[in-house]
This record gives C-alpha cells, structure tokens and sequence, in this order.
C-alpha cells in the first residue's frame, strides 16, 4: 500500500495577535484550541474546491502564538509538490480561513497603532491553509462563516476594516446600493441591517422565553391533571374495599403520572374481602347445594338449616319436600 500522507518536520504558526493586513486582529488569548482540533484540516490557499490538502498536527498555544506541524495529504492533486515546497523552503505561511468569530471588541484601548478593524476577542478557526504570502487577499471572503456568524464581514465593514470599494455587486445590491455608492452610505446600511437584527434576535429571544414558560406552565397543569384522576380513582378503589390505605400511598406515588395505567390495574383487583367474611361465605357456597340429609349430617345444630330457611325459604322448602314429600306447616 503506498504512502497516503507525510508529516512535515517543520512547524508553522498559525496566528498571533499582531494587527494582520485586513486591519484587526486575533487575539490568541481568546482562541479555541479544543474546537479546531476536532477537524484540523487545511486547504492550499484557501481553495475548498481543490480539496483536503492537508491536516494540522502537534496543535497547541505558545506565549502569543498558536503553533501546528502540518500532514500533508499526499492522495490531494499536489500532495507530493506541496510537500517538497514545505521542505525546501518554498511554502513558509499558514493562514488560518473561516474563522468563527465568538466575542469582539471596539474598545480603543485594545487598539494597535495603524488598527482600524474591531479586536477579535474569542474565536476559533475552521481551517488553516498553506499560502505563499501570509494576508493574501485572495483568502478575503473566506475570514468569515456565514452560517455561525452572518454578521461577521460587516461588522468588520462597519468599522472600517475593509474598504468599501470592494464590494461586489451581489453584496451591494443586497445593501440596496447602486455602484456608485459612498463609504458613508454604506455604512449608514450596514448600521440599519444591524439594528433590524438585533430587533429580531431581541424578539426572537422573547418568544423563546415565552415558549419555555407557556411549556411549563402546560406541564404543572398535565401533572396537577394526572394528580387528580389518581387521587380519585385510589379514592373509589378504597371505597369499593379494593385496596388498603397503606397500598393507596403506595400507589399513588408509584402512578403519579399514569392514571390510564392505575385505572387498569383497580379495574383488575377483585373486591377486598377479610378471612372472616371469606370463610363465611365459604361455608355458604359449600352448603348452598346440600340436601336434607346433608343438613342432618354435616349441621348438627341446624345453624345453616336456619340460615337457609331465613335467607331462601323457597330452597328451604324444596329440600324439605323432597326429603319429606309434604309441605311443612
């Protein structure tokens, strides 16, 4: 199986925070090394299109620097001839593209001689490209994520750090602009595309309050809900003698919140009935059936006989006349 990559044996710095030629600056305080190093890969010159040209390895911040030792991908079209750049002195730059831009400052305090851009205080990178010139311009549109951080580029714009002048036209007539546009107009519609959003996500932020509180506002009273029917459906499991109140505290917390399930077990449980009322009712169905002779037999005091007569004195007298053949007077 051939080679598939080849680490370099030199290290590269990857940023600092010194003012870069787009006139802000990282600082490398605030970087997210843990982020960049779930997928540190890295382009050559920022071009996507040409794919993976390599991945960065030995990652890691030292003093003002964020330092990586390159692997090049020796499968990418010029894997081999980015290699033998790096290793004879050719290709000597990393530049660090889509860079995620978490914190920012415009404090001017924080500001360096010559800065006009905004201080980036917290961010990561989604990759780090090999480039012949550090700060080529080339890597422009891709110092910014446009779906973790759409407002990225014209809050850079905002401030000054980019010029005005080169816009495309797409991104003009998106500021509704015409071409001959000035810098303070434009900014005058950075500023209100600004606004409107910090409207929207005001807004938007609100309806996410309102929704966790209509959720658990809906959820106390599902609960409050399922509370109730438990309670009455363990009330009439007592009442029927069902259950005791000792298994009703069971029950109730072990079915706090499955009121159907509760209903189908009491519906199961048959009517609670004490030994005495068990054997009681024993003794009836044992002598329910019994004839005259079995009376005689099996009831000498006549305890059950009287019970009969009282309770059926039409089966009293059936058993009397098929055992003496004539009404009992």
């Amino acid at each position: 199986m051939s080679e598939k990559f080849k680490k370099s044996g030199r290290q590269f710095v990857l940023s600092d925070s010194s003012l870069n030629v787009y006139g802000f600056r990282l600082l490398t305080s605030g970087y997210q090394l843990e982020s960049f190093q779930k997928n540190p890969i890295g382009y050559y010159m920022h071009r996507r299109e040409d794919g993976i040209a390599l991945k960065w390895d030995d990652l890691r911040i030292e003093g003002d620097t964020i330092v990586g030792t390159p692997v090049i991908n020796l499968s990418n079209q010029r894997g081999d001839q980015t290699f033998d750049e790096i290793e004879h002195g050719f290709l000597n730059a990393a530049s660090v593209g889509h860079i995620v831009v978490l914190e920012y400052s415009n404090d001017p305090s924080m500001m360096l001689p010559g800065q006009t851009g905004p201080t980036i205080t917290k961010w990561y990178n989604k990759e780090c490209s090999l480039v012949d010139i550090p700060g080529n311009c080339n890597a422009l549109t891709n110092l910014y994520d446009a779906q973790e951080n759409a407002l990225m580029l014209p809050d850079l714009m905002a401030t000054g750090s980019l010029p005005f002048t080169g816009l495309s036209d797409t991104i003009k007539k998106g500021l509704l602009l015409d071409a001959t546009a000035t810098t303070a107009e434009a900014e005058q519609a950075l500023m209100v595309l600004l606004d409107k959003h910090q409207k929207n996500e005001a807004e938007l932020q609100q309806l996410r309050d309102n929704k966790e509180q209509l959720e658990r506002e809906v959820a106390a009273q599902k609960a409050e809900q399922s509370k109730n029917k438990v309670n009455s459906i363990l009330a009439k499991a007592l009442e029927d003698r069902k259950i005791t109140v000792a298994v009703q505290q069971r029950l109730a917390a072990d079915y706090a919140q499955n009121p159907e399930g509760l209903l189908q077990l009491v519906s199961a449980l048959p009517e609670y009935k004490s030994i005495t009322e068990n054997i009681r009712l024993s003794a009836q169905n044992n002598f329910a059936n019994w004839s005259w002779d079995d009376f005689e037999k099996n009831d000498p005091t006549g305890k059950h006989l009287n019970e009969l007569r009282a309770s059926d004195p039409a089966k009293y007298q059936f058993i009397f006349e098929a055992k003496f053949g004539a009404t009992k007077k």
